[in-house]
């Protein structure tokens, strides 16, 4: 089959730069937070119209408001709209190679020195918000497929651009809800990579699991000047604290052997991030609730997470007199993919002419990765994207015009070898 040279890759990409630039701050410009999961529909639309003009079939998937009640009940009355962009078809015989990446974002927030919604360039970095996390993932992936079609490369079986929501609240009616669906799955994905930032010299092989979860003591309200009319939730809450700091320490000797960054993420944790309790100064409070994030290290399982928080309410029971429920927000299992698997060595293969050695990492969050390894079964999948980590969530945030372009030349690269149409 025709195929291309690098270097003709490369000039492709930089051929379609402006193009490819143009359609990030247009995308930046979509104010599609989470939460509460804002503006999907003038995204999808935005991603509709750019693919299909270069030529993609392309699906709106959305997700039934039943299916968003059982996640996320609070926010039924915003639409979830999923973008799935394919060109070739699924045969069997020449490899699928599908790019996916989320464009929902996290709120704004304060402190911004600009407006995070106005994309900026000031000394080649791009700012706003989804800069790094992670709309230049996705416009990357668009630029490279472009420069395929630039340099003469043709899709040798299929090639899919999956655009999806809800990923910074746990995924399940965007690439989860794909993965349900049979968008993804073997029959038409044999690589797959996730355009999360982590720069353009990094293939990022998995990363840890995480348990959301709230736990609230039951007490009985009376007025402080007879306290002892009363249970007050705020000090059964805190034997349950005190049996939680027992259980951090715990945790802190599980550690991995995978490369986690940084390294003081290899191992598992715990945190009590949010305490609410009381009615007024004078009042023993009957209830106090606390919010938790437990983190799970490649071995761990969130249904033994479960168990032991369970252990723990239990013992602070005994203790205490109290109740303590156990409310769940999300989860998410941990996920490693072999360094050696055939996606993997690609990247790094590409990578190398721009940043030398590759470097192979895990990362210390979790993300949409485990959709497609844990439940869709494909073990051929990374994330690899030009968003630098420490920029996602913060204010003024940015993202390396230069990364935008290296990653898509790897990308470029590597789609180009998986299919066999790279030139030596």
């Amino acid at each position: 089959m025709a195929g291309a040279t690098r270097e003709d890759l490369y000039d492709a990409v930089e051929a379609n730069r402006d193009n490819a630039l143009s359609f990030l701050r247009e995308l930046l410009r979509i104010e599609t937070e989470n939460p509460p999961g804002r503006n999907y529909r003038d995204g999808a639309a935005f991603l509709d119209a750019e693919l299909s003009e270069r030529g993609y079939d392309v699906e709106l998937v959305e997700v039934p408001e039943s299916v968003v009640a059982e996640r996320y009940p609070d926010r039924t009355g915003y639409e979830r709209v999923n973008v799935v962009a394919r060109k070739g078809k699924p045969d069997g015989d020449a490899p699928d190679v599908h790019f996916t990446g989320h464009f929902d974002v996290v709120p704004a927030g304060e402190d911004w020195s600009r407006e995070p919604y106005e994309p900026t360039v000031e000394n080649g970095r791009l700012y706003a918000r989804g800069a790094s996390d992670m709309k230049s993932g996705i416009a990357a992936s668009v630029l490279a497929a472009d420069a395929l079609e630039t340099a003469g490369v043709p899709i040798s079986g299929s090639l899919t651009q999956s655009m999806t929501v809800d990923e910074e609240t746990g995924g399940f009616t965007g690439l989860g809800y794909l993965v349900e669906e049979g968008y993804v799955a073997p029959d038409n994905t044999d690589y797959c990579v996730y355009t999360e930032c982590f720069d353009s010299s990094t293939v990022c092989l998995g990363h840890r699991g995480v348990l959301k979860f709230r736990v609230t003591a039951d007490g009985e309200k009376a007025h402080g000047c007879m306290a002892q009319d009363g249970h007050n939730a705020v000090m059964a809450m805190n034997e349950f604290l005190s049996r939680i700091d027992d259980y951090e320490a715990e945790l802190h000797d599980r550690t991995t052997d995978q490369p986690v960054t940084p390294p003081e993420s290899r191992r598992a944790d715990i945190s009590a991030t949010m305490i609410d309790a009381g009615y007024s100064e004078n009042v023993v409070p009957d209830r106090c609730t606390s919010t938790f994030y437990r983190v799970l290290v490649p071995g761990e399982s969130v249904e033994d997470a479960r168990e032991e928080i369970a252990a723990l309410m239990t013992d602070a029971e005994a203790a205490t007199g109290s109740t303590f429920e156990y409310e769940e927000i999300m989860f998410a299992e941990p996920t490693v993919v072999p360094r050696d698997c055939t996606v993997a060595e690609t990247y790094a293969r590409e990578i190398e002419p721009f940043h030398g050695s590759a470097e192979f990492v895990v990362s210390p969050g979790s993300d949409d990765q485990r959709f497609v390894v844990n439940d869709a079964g494909i073990e051929e999948c990374i994330v690899y994207g030009p968003g630098l980590l420490d920029q996602a969530h913060v204010a003024d945030e940015y993202v390396p015009l230069s990364e935008v372009i290296t990653a898509a030349k790897v990308m470029a690269a590597a789609t180009a070898d998986l299919m066999g149409a790279l030139d030596e």
